[in-house]
């Protein structure tokens, strides 16, 4: 079972072509992913027993719980960082805004045009229900003050 565990391509460390960043520790990202690594040195998977430790190694089938375990908590990992992964990185952040735009941006102000103030009133409202007008509550009369900072010519 390991030695699948490690031919299934679950262990980073020997995938050669990638990055080194990308062949760090998906859990920790403080060492080369390998399984020793998991095992003994990733402070995600350290809350394990050593006694658990030694009898999930053993090849007698045991340890399939616990590589569900590891799967599951990459799973969650990977999830809570791809927002922050995408948010830095420029073309993928630009990428996000773009379709999000292209998929409810309107004329939120019935104007004619959709433009600027449009795409004020989405980020402030949501896309399903942009045409509240931004003054209507504290919270958005600050939006409209900041908006109207970087956006003097507004017609909000």
């Amino acid at each position: 079972m390991m030695a699948r565990f490690r031919c299934g391509n679950e262990e980073r460390e020997n995938k050669y072509w990638m990055e080194e960043e990308a062949r760090m520790c998906m859990m920790c990202r403080d060492e080369r992913e390998t399984i020793e690594h998991m095992w003994r040195g990733c402070g995600e998977m350290r809350e394990r027993e050593e006694k658990e430790r030694g009898e999930t190694l053993n090849e007698d089938g045991r340890e399939i719980g616990w590589m569900k375990e590891v799967w599951k908590r990459r799973e969650r990992i990977e999830k809570e960082r791809a927002y922050e992964d995408c948010a830095i990185s420029y073309h993928c952040a630009q990428r996000i805004v773009t379709n999000y735009l292209a998929k409810y941006g309107r004329d939120c102000n019935d104007d004619g045009v959709t433009d600027c103030d449009d795409f004020s009133m989405i980020n402030f409202n949501g896309g399903y229900q942009c045409k509240p007008e931004l003054g209507r509550n504290e919270a958005g009369k600050l939006w409209l003050d900041r908006y109207r900072t970087c956006n003097p010519e507004t017609r909000l």
